[in-house]
């Protein structure tokens, strides 16, 4: 009996769908039969967790597998056979696991004899180097996106965002009615969290007031965050429409997906607005904005003090200060909505 093991329908310990479907006694008469040309590993473990990565890759168009860090697909990784291994990420476990994987050809990072990572190829090395030195970070001026193309040995082109995050929009719709939002309404999201490595991320609390009370009369505006800014949430929830701190990442999206125009610093909810192309307007307190590629319905502002706190991982509350509130509604205004 035929069995087509290189096909990308072929689950290895079942019959698949199509044989189940078709009648098929096994693989040699198959008209569906689509073989796997290139196999790609792309090891990504840092930054989010587990569910945020799956919700953005689970319904990709261009991943056939996704498997999570664990014993079994550790062990699995270390059997397996692949022509390409992409990995840009420079800390273990990521790197440790990619000086066990068998690949053809390796691109990105793994873990050197000395205990500190190193590139694969040389086109991993510029984005490695502004990693090890704060000097070099700062007179780079490339956008991730170009040191990573550069790092996989790719043509960078300016190419969009390929993911699109994942809307319920029975969730946003009953979020509008909840919180009589109407459709002739200007919404304007208010991000108040960051991750915990850069405490500086985040925009002071009074500079949020400050520009609430000048555009509340304008916008409806809704204040986005995640567990860690409940406080925060507490503080600010009687000058605006709060969503829910501990929703999903469908949900958050979701409600994104309302708004007219985003304010942010520096985090998550800005990459997910450049995928939605949100009109949005990033606030940088301590990290690079050119490492952001540049898109029309994105505004940067720079902190003034930006140089004197680069990559500093300490809360400074003056930083955090140092963006008024009259810059922000300056962009605002400027936005075609």
């Amino acid at each position: 009996m035929k069995f087509n093991r290189d096909c990308k329908s072929f689950p290895g310990v079942y019959a698949c769908e199509i044989m189940k479907t078709e009648g098929y006694e096994d693989c040699s008469n198959c008209m569906f039969y689509e073989p796997i040309e290139k196999k790609i590993l792309i090891i990504q473990l840092g930054a989010m967790g587990d569910v945020v990565r799956s919700f953005f890759l689970e319904n990709s168009q261009h991943v056939d597998e996704i498997l999570t860090f664990g014993s079994e697909s550790y062990t699995r990784l270390q059997q397996e056979h692949f022509d390409v291994l992409f990995n840009l990420e420079i800390s273990p476990p990521a790197t440790l696991l990619a000086n066990l994987i068998n690949a053809k050809e390796k691109f990105g990072y793994f873990f050197d004899k000395d205990g500190h990572p190193s590139a694969f190829n040389k086109g991993a090395e510029t984005y490695l180097h502004t990693a090890f030195s704060d000097y070099l970070n700062r007179i780079t001026k490339k956008s991730y996106q170009e040191l990573i193309f550069k790092a996989l040995d790719l043509e960078y082109k300016k190419q969009d965002y390929s993911f699109k995050p994942k809307i319920n929009k029975e969730y946003a719709q009953t979020f509008l009615k909840i919180n009589h939002l109407k459709k002739e309404d200007k919404i304007l999201g208010i991000n108040i969290g960051s991750a915990s490595r850069f405490p500086s991320k985040t925009w002071h609390l009074d500079k949020v007031k400050e520009l609430i009370s000048k555009i509340k009369e304008d916008y409806k505006i809704i204040l986005l965050g995640g567990p860690n800014e409940l406080d925060k949430q507490e503080e600010l929830e009687k000058l605006a429409i709060t969503n829910d701190f501990n929703n999903t990442m469908e949900e958050f999206c979701s409600v994104l997906s309302i708004c007219d125009v985003l304010i942010t610093g520096d985090s998550l909810h800005l990459h997910l607005a450049i995928a939605m192309k949100k009109p949005t307007i990033a606030l940088f307190f301590t990290t690079p904005s050119w490492q952001i590629e540049n898109y029309n319905f994105l505004k940067k502002i720079d902190s003034p003090l930006l140089e004197n706190y680069f990559m500093s991982d300490q809360y400074h509350e003056e930083l955090t200060k140092s963006i008024s509130a009259e810059e922000v509604l300056k962009c605002l205004k400027s936005m075609s909505m």
